[in-house]
């Protein structure tokens, strides 16, 4: 199963001539003019505008997923999602060792108990890590597509939790258009699937999330707990507010219209940014790797360097060049050891991890996008072949 195209794609023009990494605001202009039309109808809630229900009809339609429902953030759709399938005080759920710190916050918030799962050098957790946690209170699992790649073992997970009939949530929000190529599209393995439109994702709307699923009760119940209230609940419920603006539909509707133009400009990049880590630099491990060029979405390459200082020195670096890198230092909310739970095994030590974020650029500029690359690792002291071009 793959996603679908958009009957309606917009493209990028002019490709940037400067390395943009803020990829909203080259939808600047369609975006623009449906923000003006929602503010001229006056409907600026989830009900009675136009804006949201286009936006959650054109993400389902992309993921291949039968619904879809637009929230404040990829957070509050995660935890209605969890209150939806039941999950309370007295279950467990399972969740890796490396995503944002709301994830495992959002199982805390309904009262269930956060397990960790140890992850290996692809940044996510495989089967083998996650079994031994599974037992007679887990509730559901959750995988998280880091860093624009599919989860390595993905498949493993879903087809063994679905032989034991426990809920996979895929968290999708670094992984808009992932895996749309060569693989099963990210978004497609999990009971319910949630993407994120935070400012820092490849569809930035500032803040915002979107929950996908084929459950059409399992839809009904997370719309009455996020609070449409045009939907009857089955018995009284509690009913919160987790819906989305029209103007956070109408700045995220071009950005998802002009997705599949996007992640082909940045994987072309990628590929020789990758390339470059493994032909040319210390590097140990660079993903994407060769066999995957394809499943990331082309945002970030990453690398594991020699030591934490090598990678500690290199993001330095690309600082002070001004190439947009991440690279987890202690205290980062991303990993488990800046939570309130930790992981229950030894997991892979990303102190030894940085990322390349891959700018939209035009063609023609790559090669000076690529001499910069080269330069950092230089000054970095992590180039092993100098004179390479």
């Amino acid at each position: 199963m793959t996603s679908h195209r958009l009957e309606t794609p917009l493209h990028y023009s002019p490709v940037p001539e400067s390395p943009v990494y803020g990829y909203g605001c080259l939808t600047a202009e369609p975006q623009l003019e449906r923000v003006s039309r929602a503010i001229a109808s006056g409907r600026l809630s989830a009900i009675g505008g136009s804006q949201v229900p286009e936006l959650e009809r054109l993400t389902a339609f992309y993921t291949g997923r039968a619904y879809a429902l637009a929230t404040s953030s990829a957070t509050a759709g995660l935890e209605v999602a969890l209150r939806a399938l039941g999950i309370g005080g007295g279950w467990e759920v399972v969740v890796p060792a490396l995503g944002w710190v709301s994830v495992a916050g959002a199982v805390a918030a309904t009262g269930a108990t956060v397990r960790v799962a140890p992850i290996e050098e692809s940044l996510t957790p495989s089967w083998d890590h996650i079994a031994p946690l599974v037992g007679p209170t887990t509730a559901a699992v959750v995988v998280a597509h880091l860093r624009g790649r599919p989860a390595s073992d993905i498949a493993r997970i879903a087809a063994e939790l679905r032989n034991r009939e426990i809920p996979l949530i895929e968290d999708c929000a670094q992984a808009w258009g992932a895996g749309n190529d060569h693989s099963r599209p990210v978004g497609r393995y999990g009971k319910v699937a949630v993407f994120s439109v935070q400012a820092y994702k490849l569809i930035a709307a500032g803040e915002g999330g979107l929950t996908v699923c084929d459950d059409a009760d399992l839809m009904a119940k997370m719309r009455t707990l996020a609070g449409d209230t045009r939907v009857p609940a089955y018995r009284p419920t509690w009913r919160g507010n987790s819906r989305m603006s029209e103007i956070t539909a109408a700045l995220a509707i071009p950005q998802l219209q002009a997705l599949d133009d996007l992640t082909g400009q940045l994987r072309r990049l990628q590929r020789q940014v990758a390339d470059l880590l493994t032909e040319q630099s210390s590097a140990e491990i660079v993903l994407p790797q060769d066999r995957e060029p394809d499943d990331s979405n082309g945002m970030h390459v990453g690398a594991w360097w020699p030591s934490a200082q090598a990678a500690q020195t290199l993001w330095q670096e690309c600082y002070s060049t001004g190439l947009c890198a991440w690279h987890p230092t202690p205290g980062d909310l991303h990993s488990h050891h800046a939570w309130p739970v930790q992981a229950e095994s030894e997991s892979a030590d990303i102190s030894r991890y940085l990322d390349l974020q891959i700018p939209a650029l035009h063609p023609r500029l790559h090669h000076t996008f690529l001499d910069s690359v080269r330069s950092t690792l230089d000054k970095a002291g992590l180039l092993t072949r100098p004179d390479a071009r």
